[in-house]
């Protein structure tokens, strides 16, 4: 009887060497992966990486792009669905933000401990935040400023990169709340993760807002 087919093994090669990648760059960082390390787990002879990607760095950039591109385009098109004059538009604006990076489109921690990198990276990373994020960015600093009529640029823009910290935070190691309470690591409940991330950065935003203006008067 014949056996079922690998999933993983179905994947085109580039599709099965960018995974791959994804989780080796996560584990051992950009300076420590090595690419025969990734061609032994994505099972392709080392000679498809250069093939496809050229070089290392070529493989890593490839690996930012592709999951930068899946999270973004949903951000934008939940962003879009925003009613910015509504009362819970900070709100909305934060779950567009925050809830993509935790669902299918973030590639769970892997690329969550990568983009924690990136943020703390040399120029290099920077260069890569700088094209793959700062637009989206952008858009999401242009939304919350429409939503808080008044807010200065600065308050708004230290907001959204707040948020990011407590996001990439969880990502990186969602296991750690519970562990330090002596809780279980059961599944986790990624609605209720968001819930309680949109509540932090949005509670935090109009806080600080709140406080801005009471130095001003």
């Amino acid at each position: 009887m014949n056996q079922p087919a690998d999933p993983s093994r179905i994947l085109p090669a580039r599709d099965r060497i960018l995974n791959a990648a994804e989780v080796v760059f996560s584990e051992d960082g950009f300076s420590g992966a090595a690419m025969k390390a990734i061609s032994q787990r994505a099972e392709v002879a080392q000679g498809l990486l250069h093939y496809h990607f050229a070089s290392k760095d070529g493989l890593y950039a490839a690996v930012i792009a592709r999951r930068s591109g899946r999270i973004n385009a949903e951000r934008i098109a939940r962003l879009e669905k925003v009613d910015l004059a509504a009362p819970d538009a900070v709100e909305r604006i934060m779950d567009a933000l925050l809830r993509p990076p935790l669902g299918p489109a973030g590639g769970g921690r892997a690329y969550g401990r990568i983009f924690a990198g990136l943020l703390v990276g040399g120029e290099r990373d920077r260069a890569m935040v700088t094209e793959h994020y700062d637009p989206t960015a952008r858009r999401f600093i242009e939304a919350l400023s429409r939503a808080c009529p008044g807010a200065s640029a600065q308050v708004v823009a230290w907001g959204y990169s707040f948020a990011i910290g407590a996001l990439v935070a969880t990502v990186a190691r969602d296991d750690r709340p519970g562990r330090l309470v002596g809780a279980g690591t059961g599944a986790l409940d990624i609605d209720a993760i968001v819930a309680r991330l949109v509540s932090f950065a949005s509670g935090g935003i109009r806080a600080a807002i709140a406080a801005e203006r009471g130095s001003t008067t």
